[in-house]
């Protein structure tokens, strides 16, 4: 089941992302301003055995234009012990469904994200949900690592 994520939630999402995004930089603080910021909508994939997962989608006008409205998927993470049971998937098609159905402003045109270069998983994940890599200048995570930006339009 997957379900907004309440403020009860919120210690065990920074918990989570500290683990799987450890390497590329300090996600308790990144998460920390994250959650609760507005435009931002978290959802977590509630399993028998508790928590499994998350998501982070923020909704914004992007500096190309005002007219625009974009859907970027902040962070998605599953946690080790339910990782390769399909909650990923299952997390990211809601979150397309999410930017579709709409944002606090209405619906999204486009849904981004970035992903670290050298993660093949989720670049292959994302691909096969139809986001491709954008014409977008690339950046980097806080670690070090390249941020390859990648866009679906909706």
């Amino acid at each position: 089941m997957i379900r907004v994520a309440t403020t009860e939630d919120f210690a065990w999402i920074i918990s989570v992302a500290e683990v799987v995004y450890r390497e590329l930089g300090d996600y308790h603080a990144i998460m920390s301003s994250w959650l609760g910021y507005p435009g931002v909508v978290t959802h977590v994939c509630d399993t028998a055995a508790g928590p499994a997962g998350f998501t982070l989608v923020g909704f914004y006008h992007p500096e190309e234009g005002p007219a625009a409205y974009v859907a970027d998927l902040l962070a998605i993470a599953v946690e080790g012990r339910h990782q390769r049971q399909g909650i990923g998937r299952r997390l990211l098609d809601h979150a397309i469904g999410l930017s579709r159905a709409g944002g606090p402003e209405g619906p999204a045109q486009e849904m981004r994200l970035s992903v670290a270069e050298h993660n093949q998983v989720g670049r292959r994940l994302f691909e096969a949900f139809g986001f491709r890599m954008a014409d977008r200048e690339q950046g980097h995570y806080d670690g070090g690592q390249r941020a390859l930006r990648m866009a679906m339009a909706l």
